[in-house]
């Protein structure tokens, strides 16, 4: 005998025409300024301590999930904690503290129909020296940092690795994650800058994106020790 059940045809799926409030897309990551969104730092709804940079050279996925390197830097809103959720969104309420004043992807974000979005994603994106003053004096200190950091220097001493002269790479390597790292408490200290712009002004921490290169770092007081990363075979 047929089990009545299966004789039921399959529910047709309906195209979604609106939001359901679910938070998916809030939850994958706050979104990318563009030119669009100063508006949002002049009015103070945004301010740098709530950014962060992602610079030239850096390995991100794109819309698709696919590993790409930027070719110019972009700014971000910051997630909550260690997670990617965006810093703005209420995960309780499934609201936007900000909505009124949300970016520009946000606004054009529509997850059933992605054309609008990805047409905002090929405008100009927000870039630092938007958002800081001409005379400010933190500019010379970001541009000797992105001339000694800059990804593609620490790329080749990456590559060097697997040289014949392997030790000379390493001593670079940790030379460049030293001096990234040393030089935000200095700040703080010295010209009293709030750490929590310092991802904004220098990008985040080379301690941290080195992992891109199949890396990790371990601290031992003042030592950094490189290691590779280690995958789970099993």
């Amino acid at each position: 005998m047929v089990k009545a059940d299966n004789m039921i045809p399959e529910r047709e799926e309906v195209p979604r025409t609106h939001c359901i409030r679910c938070g998916t897309c809030c939850m994958k990551g706050g979104p990318t300024l563009h030119e669009e969104d100063a508006i949002l730092f002049e009015k103070g709804i945004l301010r740098k301590r709530h950014v962060y940079t992602l610079r030239k050279g850096e390995v991100v996925r794109n819309i698709d999930n696919a590993l790409m390197v930027l070719e110019q830097e972009i700014i971000k809103i910051k997630g909550q904690a260690e997670a990617w959720t965006c810093m703005f969104y209420d995960d309780e309420q499934k609201t936007c503290s900000i909505y009124n004043h949300r970016p520009l992807e946000c606004r054009a974000l529509k997850c059933w129909d992605l054309r609008g979005f990805k047409e905002v994603m090929a405008r100009p994106c927000l870039q630092r020296m938007d958002l800081i003053r001409p005379d400010d004096g933190l500019i010379k200190t970001m541009g000797a940092h992105e001339q000694r950091c800059a990804y593609e220097t620490l790329e080749l001493a990456v590559r060097g690795l697997r040289g014949t002269d392997s030790g000379k790479a390493v001593d670079k390597i940790l030379g460049l994650l030293q001096y990234d790292h040393y030089l935000r408490p200095l700040l703080a200290e010295k010209l009293k800058v709030d750490p929590n712009e310092m991802d904004f002004f220098f990008g985040r921490p080379l301690t941290t994106t080195i992992r891109m290169f199949g890396l990790c770092v371990k601290q031992e007081g003042d030592t950094f020790l490189l290691a590779p990363i280690k995958t789970d075979l099993s």
